[in-house]
């Protein structure tokens, strides 16, 4: 089984760590040029700002409402290797696939949750990020498996039935399946990961 470990918001969040009065605050960072958002606190979705959209584009009314900063690409590396640390020391491999998410793997683990548990609570108190893991037979399912994750209290999700938990999966939300994707294959009738 493979698990996906992913920063939540992480940007945003590494931000919160070094400025904690910006949690629950509808937080935007932007892109180099401060032009794009390019991540979100959940309370800035909420306000319905959306990915890589043009800080000028955003309503003034909603502008006002937002705690902006400019992307500190040093910072949110050196968090990245902190959380890729702490994972390398509880599984028997890590494959960092970006600066907020890292596959792993549970070979010799047998309890693969409690596992995905306890370094989401290592991470949360070593570092300060929130983080949700899925966990799949495939990348592509532990990519699923982690989305799932985001929504549940408890940030972890094992996709062991994936004809019954992907049902209803968005085939939109699938890794490598993108608008074109999703349009021929939403013509075809395929909606969902189980389609």
């Amino acid at each position: 089984m493979i698990g996906l470990v992913d920063g939540n918001n992480f940007y945003a969040s590494c931000e919160r760590v070094f400025q904690p009065q910006l949690i629950g605050k509808p937080v935007v960072v932007l892109s180099n040029n401060d032009g794009c958002a390019i991540a979100r606190s959940n309370e800035a979705k909420a306000l319905g700002i959306k990915m890589a959209q043009p800080i000028h584009e955003v309503p003034e009314h909603i502008r006002k409402q937002l705690i902006i900063r400019s992307a500190n690409f040093g910072l949110y590396g050196d968090l990245s290797g902190r959380v890729v640390s702490i994972l390398r020391d509880l599984f028997p491999r890590v494959e960092v696939y970006s600066i907020d998410e890292s596959f792993v793997t549970f070979e010799g683990i047998k309890d693969r949750e409690a596992a995905a548990k306890e370094a989401r609570a290592r991470i949360l108190q070593w570092t300060g990020i929130p983080c949700c893991v899925g966990i799949g037979s495939t990348k592509t399912l532990s990519k699923a498996a982690n989305k799932l994750a985001k929504k549940t209290p408890h940030g972890v999700v094992e996709i062991s039935d994936a004809m019954m938990q992907l049902a209803n999966y968005p085939v939109d939300d699938l890794w490598g399946v993108g608008r074109k994707w999703s349009a021929k294959l939403g013509a075809e009738g395929i909606l969902t990961a189980v389609d």
